[in-house]
């Protein structure tokens, strides 16, 4: 796991391709096409995308971004990918939001980042849910807000987004804690009774209050990552964050703030990982090294078959996390699915 840093690092795009009929949702591959592969996608996407196909503008706008059977152009690529989010195209919102959190072919900014990652978030894509999670625990482009980061790493966990599912513990233990108190507890969709039961809850199950509205809290739930509404009367016990600054000034869920604001007194989580594809060491023993570059030292080397999440680009070489927090360069074509 990554620790938590306020510069500006890179998110990890999802390289996403379609190589069979261009679906209305695009599959993901494994590793990268082949030339003929990427030739085969440019002679069909290209007329379908001057069409006006949205699936069709993304998977070229992912070729020129990606350099696939074409010279790599982050101008033709944000061209592409802005025509396809204009039909509302998750993932091309999504991967712009990555080229301006890491400047490729755009001035880079967190705040345009934020933009786009939101956009994408509120159209179901999970990837830019958890990058958009991100930003807003490390406040950048973003006032940083704990509560709606639980919101959005909730929504891309319960969507099965892996990075999502080790953040949201993180972020929630540093929010208002309390349990149930009652017995076969409806949790709603919105603070009324008006609102749809999204759930039923046990009595002592674990919540962290994300917010207070009138008589009503906010919720999430660890175990299904349910986000909704219970009757404040219906909570009890503690209300402090697990975690607390040496101050120890915990925000109240009975405040009617809302949960993780600058001024929350909850030390923020110690790790919170980006989203990105899962690789494996393909070589017996590969260095890691500290640049994108030969010229750049060795931090250690890696056996085969260890796992990576790849965290960044440049040219042919991959920025690399290991499952126990290390980070480094490889080369690209040392990663295998």
């Amino acid at each position: 796991m990554q620790g938590l840093s306020m510069k500006k690092t890179a998110i990890a795009r999802l390289a996403v391709i379609a190589f069979t009929a261009f679906a209305s949702v695009t599959s993901a591959v494994a590793q990268a096409p082949s030339k003929e592969e990427a030739a085969e996608v440019l002679k069909t996407a290209r007329p379908l995308a001057d069409n006006g196909n949205a699936n069709a503008q993304y998977n070229m706008g992912v070729l020129y971004d990606e350099g696939y059977g074409v010279e790599q152009d982050y101008a033709k690529a944000r061209q592409w990918y802005e025509k396809a989010a204009a039909q509302n195209y998750a993932k091309a919102e999504h991967n712009l939001g990555i080229m301006y959190q890491s400047g490729h072919g755009v001035g880079k900014s967190s705040a345009k980042a934020a933009e786009w990652f939101k956009r994408a978030a509120e159209h179901g894509e999970p990837a830019a849910q958890n990058n958009l999670a991100v930003l807003y625990v490390r406040g950048q482009g973003v006032k940083q807000d704990l509560g709606e980061a639980a919101k959005w790493a909730a929504k891309a966990a319960e969507a099965g987004n892996s990075s999502a599912r080790n953040n949201l513990p993180q972020i929630m233990q540093n929010l208002p804690q309390s349990r149930i108190d009652g017995d076969n507890v409806n949790i709603r969709s919105q603070p009324s009774t008006r609102g749809r039961v999204l759930r039923q809850a046990d009595r002592n199950t674990r919540v962290a209050v994300l917010d207070t509205r009138s008589d009503w809290a906010q919720v999430v739930f660890r175990d299904d990552y349910t986000v909704g509404w219970v009757a404040g009367f219906l909570l009890a016990g503690s209300t402090a964050p697990l975690r607390n600054a040496d101050d120890g000034g915990g925000q109240q869920a009975g405040s009617g703030q809302r949960g993780g604001g600058q001024d929350s007194g909850a030390a923020l989580p110690q790790a919170v990982s980006e989203t990105g594809p899962i690789r494996y060491i393909g070589g017996d023993v590969v260095n890691v090294r500290s640049g994108p570059s030969t010229g750049n030292g060795v931090k250690f080397q890696a056996k085969r078959n260890e796992r990576v999440m790849v965290t960044g680009r440049e040219k042919d070489w991959r920025r690399i996390r290991f499952d126990d927090g290390r980070t480094g360069w490889i080369a690209g074509f040392l990663l295998v699915e």
